[in-house]
């Protein structure tokens, strides 16, 4: 990720950015982001994708639109004396940002694929084989769902995040994070443990699941890094739930600064459309494995 930090004589300077700046009259915000890129880095924008989720209030006035350039041509400079460097999505936390720019953070941290794991159904070797597939094709979060023992659950967490390391993917355990602190990469929260939180468990991720305005809000409120909402379609394993749909989806994920993976009936093809109604991503379970392993557009 290229960021920038704000030259002296401005209003936060020393913090760090996202480049950009204001719509002028009469621009649309891609014409815009094309324009504050040629004057600020000297480059010329090609694909750009906008990311809805964090268009926000940022102050009284002030609605801030985030968007990825996919493709460009020229080499980035500081056009207008300001540092810039590129930094791992994962180190950018550290950085003093402008506050403002600081909800997309998460989402730059986290991949557009949530996987849900079934190693009970499929067995042990054939879910590695499909996991490790697809991973080396595509970053990915997985979730170890499984009914086992901590004696079990622990060892084979590790194992799964050993394997994902490699790739830049990373693996979180559903279940009690009392008993499964510091275990893999951090935990998920099963609906009756986010219920009873008083505050958001240690541990570098945490995940909640989600399925009304109410517990997404409590996610938020007690410091999630992302959650699960769903059901979205209908979905053989609950017929009888009654699904979001897209619209209701969008119109729940909008109301909290936290990335919202969507889940119920999802498959990879839904990615794009996910994102444009402000989800993080999809959520897959592992069922999956086998039937949707195309890898993503580039």
């Amino acid at each position: 990720m290229l960021v920038a930090r704000r030259p002296e004589g401005k209003a936060g300077a020393g913090l760090w950015e996202f480049p950009g700046g204001k719509v002028g009259p009469g621009e649309s915000q891609g014409e815009a982001l094309a324009r504050e890129m040629r004057e600020e880095l000297g480059i010329t924008v090609g694909a750009s994708t906008i990311l809805p989720h964090y268009r926000a209030a940022a102050a009284p006035g002030i609605d801030l639109a985030f968007w990825r350039v996919d493709a460009y041509d020229g080499v980035p400079r500081g056009c207008e004396g300001q540092e810039i460097q590129w930094c791992l999505p994962e180190r950018l936390p550290a950085l003093p940002f402008l506050p403002a720019d600081r909800p997309i953070l998460a989402r730059l941290r986290l991949p557009s694929l949530y996987l849900i794991s079934d190693v009970d159904t499929l067995g042990e070797a054939l879910f590695e084989e499909r996991l490790a597939r697809i991973a080396a094709r595509d970053p990915i979060l997985l979730q170890l769902r499984e009914p086992w023992p901590l004696s079990r659950l622990r060892p084979y967490a590790e194992h799964l995040r050993a394997l994902l390391a490699p790739h830049g993917g990373r693996c979180v355990v559903n279940g009690d994070p009392e008993a499964l602190a510091g275990c893999a990469d951090g935990i998920h929260l099963p609906g009756a443990w986010l219920a009873r939180l008083p505050a958001r468990p240690a541990g570098p991720l945490v995940g909640a699941s989600c399925h009304n305005a109410e517990e997404l809000g409590r996610a938020a409120a007690i410091g999630c890094d992302f959650a699960v909402l769903s059901p979205v379609k209908r979905t053989t394993s609950h017929p009888d739930a009654l699904p979001l749909g897209w619209a209701r989806f969008q119109e729940l994920a909008a109301g909290v600064l936290m990335p919202v993976y969507a889940l119920g009936g999802m498959t990879l093809a839904d990615r794009a459309c996910a994102e444009t109604h402000l989800a993080q991503g999809v959520a897959l379970r592992s069922g999956v494995f086998g039937k949707d392993l195309e890898p993503r557009s580039s």
